[in-house]
């Protein structure tokens, strides 16, 4: 069981090792610095490199903030190359929300709320009574009893008086 875990165990510590040297590797290729400007941004290439957009160089670069600036950028030294891609949105028809106007549109949200509960509240509140006295002395069918039959001047469903009951007893022939 050793002789499989020290194989294991040295792999292990090897994969570890290696992995920190290609990270150190990493980090040590020169890479663009980019600098927030207030209408813009500012790109600046390593040490000895230099930007080429349109027939001019420079080691650094200013972009405004516009669509048409997006793009890849590529620093040039020889045959090394840096590159950085840049995307630009911009707003043209945006408006900023200030928290006044934020807790105006908030304010006037609770408010139309309210007003229309209170409204709700009052339309349902009215007594029913005018109502109930318009609608019985409409037709004489309304007063009058639909099923004709014996019992009571209550019953809604006529009874099943003389009917056969085979119908209703499925249930009780299926035990």
């Amino acid at each position: 069981m050793r002789r499989q875990i020290i194989p294991l165990a040295c792999l292990l510590l090897l994969w570890t090792f290696t992995a920190y040297v290609k990270c150190q590797a990493a980090t040590l290729t020169p890479q663009i610095k980019v600098e927030e400007q207030p209408e813009g941004i500012k790109l600046t290439c390593p040490d000895g490199y230099n930007f080429t957009k349109d027939g001019e160089s420079g080691n650094s670069l200013t972009l405004v903030y516009e669509d048409e600036f997006t793009g890849e950028y590529i620093c040039k030294k020889g045959d090394a190359e840096e590159l950085i891609y840049v995307k630009f949105r911009t707003c043209d028809n945006c408006i900023e929300l200030d928290p006044t106007a934020a807790v105006g549109i908030a304010v006037g949200d609770l408010v139309a709320t309210i007003l229309i509960g209170v409204a709700v509240y009052l339309i349902f509140s009215q007594p029913r009574t005018a109502v109930t006295s318009v609608t019985s002395h409409k037709k004489r069918s309304d007063r009058q009893h639909l099923i004709p039959g014996g019992g009571n001047s209550n019953d809604v469903y006529q009874g099943l008086k003389g009917r056969p009951t085979d119908a209703y007893d499925v249930l009780n022939h299926r035990r």
